[in-house]
């Protein structure tokens, strides 16, 4: 659906280029989009390449799965239900990339927990509550320095592209607290039907 709906935009927009007479603008503007976009992601790109390498290091080097053991009971307070240690230092992982403020390098050990997740589920239609609980964490997971955001504001030109470290730990905080919650309250709520 959303490729239709992107199309429709691109037509309607060079349709109006058309005639409006502005066809040189928009030619022009769609340049310098194009190119402002892909430099944009080749400089996160190496953000997310450093992301992903010290996280792999981390994996082959048994950090991670001490991490695990000393998470042990917060990750059993959160998902009483999961028992696989595979699926929860991947979650562990995604966490970790999270909070260090490399969202983009989490998705690929979020979309392999949840892979997991799905076989323990039994490719079952409706999320599990471990499933739900772990997207809720990854969306709003605290972000003790958030590198990305950080590398934006700097190419934009902050002066002080730290200033965001603070709101961002605050935020981050109260968003995670909200979403335990929420997700608590519908599993109660699912128990009792």
């Amino acid at each position: 659906m959303m490729n239709y709906i992107w199309g429709a935009m691109l037509l309607f927009g060079i349709m109006f280029s058309l005639i409006g007479g502005k066809a040189s603008e928009f030619t022009e503007g769609l340049m310098n989009s194009s190119t402002e976009a892909l430099q944009f992601i080749l400089g996160l790109a190496g953000i997310m390449a450093v992301w992903s390498g010290l996280m792999k290091i981390a994996e082959k080097s048994g950090l991670i799965s001490g991490i695990s053991k000393a998470a042990g009971p917060l990750m059993r307070f959160l998902f009483p239900e999961e028992k696989n240690r595979s699926t929860i230092a991947m979650m562990i992982m995604s966490f970790t990339a999270n909070i260090f403020g490399a969202g983009n390098s989490a998705t690929v050990f979020s979309l392999k927990a949840m892979e997991l997740l799905d076989e323990e589920n039994g490719h079952s239609p409706y999320a599990s509550n471990t499933m739900c609980m772990f997207i809720a964490l990854s969306m709003s997971m605290i972000q003790l320095v958030p590198v990305t955001i950080m590398k934006i504001r700097s190419d934009l030109g902050s002066a002080s592209p730290e200033d965001i470290i603070l709101p961002s730990i605050g935020a981050g905080l109260i968003s995670m607290i909200v979403s335990v919650w929420v997700c608590r309250i519908f599993e109660r709520r699912q128990s009792h039907v």
